[in-house]
């Protein structure tokens, strides 16, 4: 790797940090009862326009009609990704959320193989590895309970994100990068105030969203962790190998973990170690691995977004 490469390296392994802390900012604006479709739309209506910003700083081209058509259709899908994501963290950990999503890598290639009808044994087993590894991280073979409605909701978040990232290398990869996040943003920002619109009416307390705390959550949730991070991503990944984004997306999950501990929120465990290694073996191994596609790997042309 050349020398300058690793300052774009280093960008992105700061991403991770803040796509890591954003699974604690989420909870913590859950546990003060904020609502679902409220936190997204505020997340990615500062998300949008700080990428509008960064549009116009970079003098992007100007978005066409089939930009915000594909994107339309792959915002959608973030914000199916998204949704669930945030309904898993009111009923689960900021640790065990981000270890949930972070399967998207996984989910990836098993879908392309049942996309293409081709029987691949490599994506299996990294599947196989990794269920081994969630069973220890939550230590189901103590607490059957641990597993709860929120650990389901955070995986189908993570089959979300891995569809998002098919939709998108198929249908937007061609693209402008910053054009297509911004459509995507975009979306995921009309479906968050329509939902909320519609059945978070009586359940808003803008005195708590007016506090300096959410104030401050929310700015970092939608300027540092969505815009900033969706645009350093895209810059990442256009001086950096395709592998190499993969294997240090990876660490988004273990930094939800090490924040997750920090403030209290999990407590260190030999099952939490020992899972966290399976998990992000599996994971790293899938990373790394030629996608049934084209032969792509799992962090090209991706457009992807976490906490």
């Amino acid at each position: 790797m050349k020398p300058t490469k690793y300052r774009y390296l280093l960008l992105f392994v700061l991403t991770t940090v803040i796509w890591g802390f954003g699974f604690l900012v989420v909870k913590n604006l859950t546990n003060r009862e904020t609502p679902v479709y409220c936190i997204l739309t505020g997340r990615f209506v500062l998300g949008f326009a700080t990428l509008c910003l960064v549009r116009k700083l970079a003098k992007s081209p100007r978005i066409t009609a089939k930009e915000v058509l594909r994107g339309a259709i792959c915002g959608t899908v973030l914000f199916c990704a998204f949704a669930t994501q945030t309904w898993g963290t009111t009923m689960t950990t900021p640790a065990k959320n981000g270890m949930l999503t972070g399967t998207y890598v996984l989910f990836v290639p098993l879908f392309l193989t049942a996309l293409e009808r081709k029987i691949r044994l490599r994506p299996f087993v990294d599947a196989a590895i990794c269920a081994v590894g969630l069973f220890v991280f939550f230590e189901v073979y103590r607490d059957t309970t641990s597993f709860n409605m929120g650990a389901v909701f955070s995986l189908v978040s993570g089959a979300f994100f891995a569809i998002h990232f098919i939709a998108t290398e198929r249908l937007a990869s061609r693209f402008d990068p910053i054009n297509s996040a911004a459509s995507q943003l975009a979306t995921v920002a009309v479906w968050a105030i329509l939902f909320s619109a519609v059945s978070e009416r009586d359940k808003i307390d803008f005195a708590t969203i007016a506090t300096s705390r959410s104030v401050a959550e929310f700015l970092y949730l939608g300027v540092v962790s969505t815009g900033f991070a969706y645009w350093s991503q895209v810059l990442a990944q256009s001086k950096l190998e395709s592998t190499v984004i993969s294997v240090v997306a990876c660490l988004e999950s273990i930094f939800a973990v090490v924040f997750s501990i920090l403030f209290g929120y999990e407590t260190v465990s030999v099952g939490i170690v020992v899972g966290t290694v399976i998990v992000l073996t599996a994971t790293a191994r899938s990373a790394t691995a030629p996608l049934p596609s084209e032969g792509k790997t799992n962090g090209e042309n991706s457009e992807k977004k976490t906490a």
